[in-house]
């Protein structure tokens, strides 16, 4: 009876735990939200969003990367609640904080009670999760379907063998595995690769400690995880086969991202494990160094498991290693893209730091330096980093321009965030993009050459006041090309920098006088 009563108690400190981690999650995912600038790629998503589904599909398929299910879901969000800024990105950050009761179940159930609360905390805490919860693009609501995938499938790999079916599990396992790839067109092949390898490797070793993953040895196990496979990629290619098909075509041809590098390698490894940082500061390899540490801890801890000991860094250690393979022929490797990994490796550190809890003294002193740590790199998201600041942008141009100014903007999709801060102002402004109007050539970001002057000529032509937008201009005017022949045929009055974004404004010379 005092047995049962303990086991009871334990619980209880468990749930108010993993409650207490959930509301401090939602409070750092909330606070502040409306805050910074909405940024570029956050106003082309209120933009696709903004349309019926209908149009949406086909303007995502036609210029867009990315699978509908995100979109969709803020389509019926904004119709709900509005265009603000807190509201575009309330969406994401509420999807975050439903990820970390998940994380904790898988955390239960592979290590224990307290490497669920260990996980819990720490992504609650982790400033690379809160970043991208406040932000108005697909990740949040891919981190919750991806922890939905890792509960499901760690509460079926360690339930005891049996013919009992755990309907509900496989059925999430489904529907989050096909949400995920319906989230990110690089999770529709990275999460199947990850899973079944850290599955198909956890099997084999099972065969000789059964006792790892009493679950996955049930003579059921290999049938049913086979169809919970194939039912998920039915739904997922019913869906988005074609425009999958037709994105990867696109990218596959051109695209933005350059090949990785080592310093890539070190901000993945930075936001994995402290987030915003200073960089090359002692602070910023010490806390790294300790959360990787604490994963190391976590293999050691599970030595004696192998089946666990493969399935948890196959999910954490599979995708990024795939993106760095296929970069040698295309640039692939893109970190929001991967935030998803942050979940196994998460429950490895927890796992790592559940074995120190032993040593109480050891254990209180590495939770205190997490959350110095933790806390420096929250600083730093929350005062410190800034997106880009369209509002400033926008705002300069209209408290500047005349009624029948031409704005230009040589990356056209930046008039989208460019845009959202004017919609309720009531200025009679011409905005044009260079080298074409936006998404007139079915390109995101179409680029400037020397055959579009003519067309850029005529467009300014008889303007008085012209104002140029120039923002990412490495990847759509590299030459440069649009600011020369602007200077062709105006003086450059002025140029208001900010951050990854200049506004030029130029006017015609006055007829110099005898």
């Amino acid at each position: 009876m005092a047995r049962d009563m303990a086991r009871h108690n334990s619980a209880g400190w468990y749930t108010m735990g993993v409650l207490a981690a959930t509301l401090a999650g939602a409070g750092l995912r909330f606070v502040a939200l409306p805050a910074k600038s909405v940024w570029l790629d956050e106003a082309f998503s209120v933009w696709m969003a903004q349309h019926p589904p209908a149009e949406l599909w086909a303007w995502l398929v036609r210029i867009d990367h990315h699978p509908p299910l995100y979109y969709l879901l803020l389509h019926g969000w904004l119709g709900r609640f509005g265009d603000g800024p807190g509201a575009i990105r309330a969406l994401s950050a509420l999807c975050s904080t439903a990820a970390i009761p998940l994380l904790a179940g898988a955390g239960r159930a592979l290590g224990g009670r307290q490497v669920g609360l260990a996980a819990a905390w720490m992504l609650a805490l982790s400033p690379w999760q809160v970043r991208y919860a406040q932000e108005a693009r697909m990740y949040g609501l891919l981190t919750l379907a991806v922890a939905a995938v890792f509960y499901a499938a760690a509460r079926l790999l360690t339930q005891p063998a049996s013919r009992k079916l755990e309907l509900p599990l496989w059925l999430l396992l489904v529907a989050g595995q096909a949400a995920a790839m319906l989230t990110h067109n690089t999770t529709a092949v990275l999460l199947p690769l990850a899973l079944n390898a850290g599955v198909a490797g956890a099997w084999g070793w099972a065969r000789r400690h059964p006792s790892s993953l009493p679950g996955i040895t049930s003579q059921y196990f290999v049938g049913r995880w086979a169809a919970a496979q194939i039912g998920a990629l039915l739904l997922w290619a019913g869906v988005w086969l074609p425009g999958f098909w037709r994105q990867a075509q696109v990218v596959d041809a051109r695209f933005w991202l350059q090949p990785p590098a080592w310093v890539n390698l070190a901000e993945y490894g930075q936001m994995l494990t402290a987030g915003f940082l200073p960089a090359g500061s002692l602070l910023g390899w010490a806390a790294p160094a300790l959360v990787m540490g604490l994963a190391a801890g976590g293999v050691y801890a599970w030595r004696s498991a192998p089946g666990k000991l493969w399935f948890v860094p196959a999910l954490w250690l599979t995708p990024p290693l795939i993106e760095l393979a296929v970069s040698v022929r295309r640039p692939l490797f893109h970190l929001p893209s991967l935030i998803w990994t942050a979940l196994p490796f998460t429950l490895l550190a927890a796992a790592g730091w559940a074995h120190l809890a032993r040593r109480r003294a050891f254990a209180t002193a590495t939770a205190a330096l997490l959350l110095f740590g933790w806390g420096l790199g929250l600083r730093g998201y929350f005062v410190d980093f800034d997106k880009e600041r369209w509002d400033l942008a926008a705002a300069h141009v209209a408290a500047a321009a005349r009624p029948g100014d031409l704005v230009l903007f040589n990356a056209s999709w930046v008039q989208l965030p460019f845009e959202y801060y004017l919609r309720d102002r009531d200025l009679p402004l011409e905005l044009r993009g260079a080298p074409v109007d936006l998404f007139g050539r079915g390109e995101l970001e179409p680029v400037m050459t020397a055959a579009d002057l003519p067309a850029l000529a005529s467009r300014v032509q008889g303007r008085d006041q012209v104002w140029l937008v120039y923002s990412h201009n490495w990847y759509t005017d590299p030459d440069n090309l649009i600011p020369a022949e602007l200077a062709r045929h105006f003086a450059s009055v002025e140029t208001f920098h900010l951050p990854q974004i200049e506004v030029r404004r130029y006017t015609r010379p006055r007829p110099a006088f005898p």
